[in-house]
């Protein structure tokens, strides 16, 4: 009788495994493969990363880290995400810092000022989705979202993602994925005169939630002994937006942050005429010009040394020679101006 009963438990045991084990296979089958292919780089790195990069998809297109690592042999990653608030900023960061411990981190702060926790649930999901169900993740998502938020879908993605069936190709059995590093190319671009601005501050913008996580971000990196930076990327702005990320100035000078902000600088980085792929967003001829400012910038002003001749960063040489053979000499497309917003 009692052996029968261990069968019976041990089929049971089984049994739940390979169910699981069947839902975890369908789950990464169904997903949607954006978040894997922004992200899984960033996962499979065995070295901790030197720097990385936070904020909106005007940072995803603006810092390349191969060209940082063929030129200073440091390691990045590029978090920017499409219309990233900064409170999901503030989560992002936590999430990535359970498995990798930078010496810098640079947030870039065209969203300074926004009301929103986050602008949609596409955007969340592409943040968050790649990483791995944890306490951190868990806590993310009930501060973000509010109770009637469908909270379930981040935790759980099967629940969003199981009915796609029919719309499954090739590519969803691939786990093939960017090399990158997160960045996105654009190969288009838009001809614009440098904008002018009359410099004013927008004082409502600095009590906003949206700066009151920023504050946290940069409270709790300075408390684990990690550089702080922010960055504006270039844009063609009404004078109301640019008001309002100039208080950026604000935070930093409280938390003795340095701020680049590309758009009012002195002396551009950037040629508007040829450089800018919308009104908010540079191309890759921009992005290699702001890529090699900021890692000026950054080897400059702290401890990054190069892994260049170092064991262990061999696929980084691989990877840059790739993206170059792809892009080198590659032709921009005139795209249609849109407005500034």
């Amino acid at each position: 009788m009692k052996s029968r009963s261990v069968k019976r438990l041990v089929q049971v045991i089984v049994g739940v495994v390979v169910l699981a084990l069947m839902v975890m296979y369908a789950s990464k089958v169904l997903e949607r493969k954006d978040a894997y292919e922004k992200y899984e780089a960033f996962f499979r790195e065995e070295n901790d990363f030197d720097v990385l990069f936070f904020g909106s998809s005007n940072m995803q297109l603006m810092v390349n880290p191969l060209q940082l690592w063929n030129e200073q042999g440091i390691t990045s990653y590029n978090f920017g995400n499409t219309s990233e608030r900064l409170p999901v900023t503030y989560w992002t960061i936590k999430n990535a810092l359970e498995y990798t411990s930078p010496k810098v981190v640079v947030i870039e702060v065209s969203q300074y000022g926004e009301t929103l926790k986050y602008k949609d649930m596409y955007s969340v999901h592409l943040a968050w989705d790649r990483f791995p169900l944890s306490l951190t993740k868990i806590k993310a998502v009930y501060d973000t979202l509010s109770p009637e938020d469908p909270r379930h879908e981040l935790l759980f993605d099967i629940i969003l993602y199981h009915d796609r069936w029919s719309e499954l190709t090739t590519e969803d059995f691939s786990r093939t994925y960017s090399k990158l590093r997160g960045y996105k190319v654009n190969r288009e671009y838009i001809v614009y005169d440098r904008p002018e601005y009359e410099y004013r501050i927008d004082s409502a913008a600095v009590e906003t939630e949206g700066v009151k996580y920023l504050e946290r971000t940069v409270e709790e990196l300075q408390a684990a002994g990690v550089q702080v930076v922010f960055v504006h990327s270039p844009e063609v702005n009404t004078e109301e937006k640019q008001a309002r990320i100039n208080a950026a100035a604000v935070t930093a000078k409280k938390y003795n942050v340095p701020f680049i902000d590309f758009t009012v600088m002195e002396d551009s980085v950037v040629d508007y005429a040829t450089d800018m792929s919308d009104t908010d967003h540079v191309n890759i001829q921009g992005a290699a010009k702001l890529t090699h400012y900021l890692g000026e910038f950054l080897t400059s002003n702290y401890n990054l040394t190069s892994h260049a001749d170092e064991a262990g960063y061999e696929e980084w040489d691989t990877d840059y020679e790739e993206f170059r053979k792809e892009n080198e000499g590659a032709t921009l497309t005139e795209a249609e101006a849109v407005e500034a917003e």
